[in-house]
């Protein structure tokens, strides 16, 4: 993701998912929607999104991934949000072009930002944010393309 605008980013022409991609409940999937794609720049898969009327199904992109949203439901799926259980239950693992640009749209933006940017031993630049109910997001950049697109990386790590 070279920007962090989801209105930058090409529209989606296939529905071709992974074989494999969470969902994340949300009391308030709508507003969990705006702000992952303007505060992490998660790019919906707009012809995909299910509306049931009081609530809502969306995918979203990040890179070759993929998450869905939706309402908490523990009556049918029995999946809860964070805020409602008391603690995050998940730790969503994202790749992003420009780390360090990333981070800093996501903290103009007002991300909750629960470990500071960071050279970590294995290879990646990286930071982690608790979205607005309690999801944890792991953004990282490795350092092969940190250096493929001209950063530098620290030595000996």
């Amino acid at each position: 993701m070279a920007s962090i605008n989801p209105t930058d980013q090409a529209p989606t022409t296939s529905l071709t998912m992974p074989d494999i991609y969470p969902r994340l409940a949300y009391d308030d999937e709508r507003a969990a929607l705006d702000y992952l794609g303007r505060v992490f720049g998660l790019a919906e898969i707009r012809e995909a999104r299910t509306d049931l009327g009081d609530s809502m199904l969306a995918w979203l992109r990040a890179g070759t991934g993929v998450v869905m949203i939706g309402h908490a439901n523990e009556s049918v799926h029995q999946i809860s949000s964070p805020q409602t259980v008391g603690k995050t239950t998940v730790q969503m693992m994202v790749y992003v072009d420009d780390i360090d640009s990333h981070y800093a749209h996501a903290l103009a933006e007002g991300a909750q930002i629960t470990m500071p940017i960071e050279d970590a031993f294995y290879g990646e630049r990286r930071y982690e944010a608790t979205d607005l109910e309690g999801h944890r997001w792991h953004f990282g950049e490795r350092f092969a393309d940190i250096k493929a697109r001209g950063g530098t990386v620290p030595d000996g790590i």
